[in-house]
């Protein structure tokens, strides 16, 4: 692979990962809009299935050009692992009127320092 290619890959190291975790996150998403329902036939035949199996595969896409960026696997594995846990932890407030506890919340903020401390290295 020429130099100008692994250059543009690294540059967009960092947006593979946050777009990984978004992609990941929506499709879950998806799939407990496919599952309201209410059994699973109906959920096997949800146009929302289809789109959630879709963004799967792109969030595979992206996990490939973080590691051609060169991104180790134990970091992209926790930050996106935070990552999506703050999307999903969003979405479930704002959309299913979800609630959080104050333990839960001092969980995502240590949480949140993990990731910075582990990516400061």
């Amino acid at each position: 692979m020429n130099a100008s290619l692994i250059d543009v890959f690294r540059s967009t190291q960092t947006g593979s990962i946050l777009l990984a975790a978004v992609a990941c996150a929506l499709a879950d998403i998806l799939l407990k809009k496919a599952t309201l329902q209410g059994n699973l036939g109906e959920a096997l035949r949800s146009p929302w299935l289809l789109m959630a199996i879709g963004l799967y595969v792109l969030q595979a896409y992206f996990f490939i050009i973080a590691f051609i960026a060169g991104s180790k696997l134990s970091i992209m594995g926790t930050l996106l692992t935070a990552l999506y846990a703050l999307i999903v932890l969003a979405v479930g407030v704002l959309f299913y009127q979800e609630s959080l506890t104050p333990s839960q919340m001092l969980g995502i903020l240590l949480a949140i320092g993990g990731v910075l401390l582990i990516n400061w290295s």
